[in-house]
């Protein structure tokens, strides 16, 4: 990072990503519904998936962390100029999927109630990210149970019906969070601990 003439760096956090960070990479969960305007909330750390073993980074008090994935499974950005941020359909999955992202069960919800109301295809672009992220090795049913439920729970049931053909045979059941509490009540047609509350923010 070098400085202008006047001395000062005219480089943002996500410029740096794009430079160090090997391709395919993707700028993920918070930082991406931010760069989407799903949030209001402010995210100091980016969360970015490379293809190869990057150190993390702290640029300007913002943190970068880079998680290490499958080629195959670093897809769904919004173009190819500039910082590859992740659509919100893929953000939204890996928030609700990887807590250690930094994104919280209610700001995943709010997210989500934003972009359906924003767009009446989000729902439909929703599934087909769901459907593709398990074909790439990234658990696919527990990933369509979570969302399943979290469809049915704030648009209802006919919303969610698409989902019921990738939850699987399995009868265990996953954790709405994972890494959290295996304390909760079940929902029985997703086989989804409910381990969170689970309701937007304007609601609590």
């Amino acid at each position: 990072v070098l400085p202008d003439v006047t001395g000062l760096l005219d480089i943002e956090v996500d410029g740096l990503v794009d430079a160090v960070a090997p391709k395919p990479y993707l700028i993920t969960a918070g930082a991406a519904l931010a760069h989407a305007d799903l949030t209001d909330q402010h995210y100091f750390g980016l969360s970015v998936l490379v293809p190869a073993e990057v150190a993390a980074l702290t640029y300007r008090s913002q943190t970068v962390n880079f998680f290490e994935t499958d080629p195959d499974n670093i897809w769904g950005w919004v173009d190819e100029s500039g910082p590859r941020y992740a659509r919100p359909e893929r953000a939204l999955l890996d928030a609700l999927n990887h807590p250690r992202y930094g994104v919280s069960l209610t700001q995943c919800v709010d997210a989500l109630i934003r972009a359906e109301a924003r767009d009446g295809a989000f729902l439909e672009e929703l599934f087909a990210a769901v459907s593709r992220y398990g074909t790439r090795g990234h658990g696919a049913r527990a990933a369509a149970r979570r969302v399943g439920l979290v469809v049915e729970r704030l648009f209802g049931p006919s919303a969610a019906a698409p989902y019921r053909d990738l939850v699987g045979p399995n009868r265990s059941a996953v954790l709405l969070r994972p890494g959290g509490s295996r304390e909760g009540s079940v929902d029985r047609t997703w086989r989804v601990v409910v381990n969170a509350i689970l309701e937007p923010e304007t609601l609590r």
